[in-house]
């Protein structure tokens, strides 16, 4: 609720301060001290419309600012929240610049914000009511809210909530599976591709050293097959040998070692020298009558290595890796194809939280409509309070919308259940409904919004109710009746009225007194808190004019203590 306003040079305000309080806050004073322009600057506070009219003359900028009082919790603290603007306190200082320059300027909490974020919170702030503002008229999601508010639905309406927040997370995970399907089946097929030619080559652990060993021996039989018979050529076969030479050797050294046993260790290694020899020759001999230098083995070799090149070239460098590769396309198969049993899942979810949502969705629309009855008949009785008994209000349901687009239910259902209504208005005898919108007088349409707000309540608790003009065209019993309604409705929420009318002003908590004097040769509007004498007087004017008689002021005394006298 709105706890002070500052106005620096605005129209005819060259520097103003109120504090308002809880429950009625009334401003009254003679046509055109500026009542008015108190509306406007606060409308501007809230995001309204801004222009350079607006400054005073001969002045640079304007200056309106705010400080109101919120809750820690709900909806304007958590766009508060979300836009970084955090709140310790349970207070929001509001202030907003124009300029003659055109540089114009928002803050909160001293902070530089924009425009937009100062209409989002300011539909948290306050509701302005007069021949202006039909924001709230507009907006058919009011409407319903008002509608729930009136017929106490609040804990199915959570539960409708609850139960599509579910439907629709579900609807999405289901619409994720099914976009992604044909990348998932592309995917399955190639990793079945893939499995499948490992499979075929069937990769052995080292098998490919043990291939290019052959394929290098098989490659060069003609050199090996030279090399290992020179080798044994050279040991054993020819006169010259290395080992006829060495036995030759053998009956020296065994000479040597009669003369002197010292020699005895070279001759055993030489004899150890003779067998290790004959073993290499005949190694050599038994080696190149052993292999088959078969070219078809060697063509085999080679188109085993090919394959197995051609696997290491996609999948890994090494028998390993590919065994490694293998094994995680493996799991990552299994766990695509198990998603298929997911999506079927997914399927079934979507189609029993669906009829969850409908069941209870149901029940709320034929509490609704049960709601919507009563409501259109408590509502005559109010217009016919206010001085518009001829004024028919009805709530209408709007047809649902069955397309589904993209969504895997009807677009019919939404967050708030499956209903769209709109407040429609006959404001005369055999007159067709209309949309509430389109009452086009400001006492009218004052009038009717007290009036609903008076039995649908205000959702909002911390919201600020502003009434202007809501006594245009009435007096006397219906003046009354108004003052009675805006101290009820007051006593949930903070209400600030515009008023000419004694009947109303009584019922004020705080009142205040708006008008003009000069200063300086220069028109300023002022505004006064008053106090209970200074209200005497000030509803004693409103009921006699300018001359005060005794009589007059008894007779707002009397007033005075009849509103009082409502309130107990």
């Amino acid at each position: 609720m709105l706890r002070l306003l500052r106005i620096r040079n605005f129209a005819l305000i060259r520097e103003l301060e109120i504090e308002f309080g809880d429950g009625l806050n009334l401003l009254t004073g003679e046509t055109g001290s500026g009542k008015s322009i108190l509306v406007d600057a606060f409308g501007m506070l809230l995001g309204e419309r801004s222009s350079q009219d607006m400054i005073r003359s001969d002045c640079d900028s304007a200056i309106v600012e705010g400080m109101f009082e919120i809750e820690s919790e709900g909806a304007l603290f958590r766009t508060l929240s979300d836009a970084g603007f955090e709140n310790e306190e349970k207070l929001l200082l509001v202030r907003r610049e124009i300029s003659s320059s055109g540089r114009n300027r928002v803050f909160i909490n001293g902070h530089l914000a924009t425009l937009n974020l100062l209409k989002s919170i300011g539909e948290h702030l306050a509701d302005i009511h007069g021949q202006q503002d039909q924001k709230s008229l507009l907006d058919l999601q009011t409407h319903l809210q008002w509608l729930d508010f009136y017929g106490d639905n609040g804990v199915l309406l959570e539960e409708v909530r609850k139960r599509f927040k579910a439907l629709r997370e579900t609807a999405r995970r289901l619409e994720r599976f099914e976009a992604d399907k044909e990348a998932r089946i592309r995917r399955i097929e190639m990793l079945r591709f893939q499995l499948e030619e490992i499979r075929r080559v069937a990769p052995l652990p080292n098998e490919r050293e043990e291939l290019e060993r052959e394929n290098s021996i098989l490659s060069n039989s003609e050199k090996i097959l030279a090399s290992a018979a020179e080798a044994y050529v050279a040991l054993y076969e020819s006169e010259s040998s290395i080992l006829t030479g060495m036995r030759r050797l053998e009956p020296v050294l065994q000479a040597l070692e009669r003369y002197d046993d010292s020699w005895k260790q070279s001759r055993e290694s030489l004899v150890e020298c003779l067998f290790r020899l004959e073993d290499i020759a005949m190694a050599a001999r038994d080696y190149a009558a052993r292999c088959d230098f078969s070219p078809e083995r060697l063509e085999q070799v080679q188109q085993r290595l090919h394959s197995l090149e051609k696997l290491t070239q996609k999948y890994g460098s090494s028998g390993s890796d590919i065994f490694e590769y293998a094994e995680s396309c493996r799991q990552e198969l299994e766990s695509l194809t198990a998603s298929e049993d997911t999506s079927a899942d997914l399927a079934k979810k979507l189609e029993s939280e669906t009829a969850r949502y409908v069941e209870i969705a149901s029940k709320l629309s034929e509490k609704r409509r049960q709601d919507a009855s009563k409501l259109e008949k408590h509502v005559g009785k109010e217009f016919s309070a206010l001085a518009m008994p001829r004024m028919k209000m009805q709530v209408h349901f709007h047809p649902l919308n069955d397309d589904r687009g993209k969504n895997p239910f009807p677009g019919s259902y939404g967050l708030n259940g499956l209903d769209h209504v709109e407040f429609l208005i006959a404001p005369n005898e055999g007159e067709a409904m209309r949309p509430l919108a389109r009452i086009a007088s400001g006492g009218e349409l004052s009038r009717l919004m007290l009036a609903i707000q008076s039995l649908c309540g205000n959702e909002d608790k911390g919201k600020t109710l502003v009434f202007d003009e809501v006594d245009a065209g009435i007096g006397g019993r219906v003046a009354e009746a108004v003052g009675k309604r805006l101290k009820g409705l007051a006593q949930y929420s903070q209400v600030l009225c515009v008023t000419h009318l004694p009947q109303i002003a009584v019922f004020a908590r705080n009142h205040f007194n708006v008008r003009k004097h000069v200063v300086d040769k220069r028109t300023e509007t002022v505004v006064e808190s008053l106090t209970h004498g200074d209200r005497i007087l000030e509803i004693s004017r409103m009921l006699g004019g300018e001359i005060i008689t005794e009589t007059t002021r008894k007779h707002a005394e009397e007033m005075l203590a009849h509103s009082a006298d409502e309130g107990k």
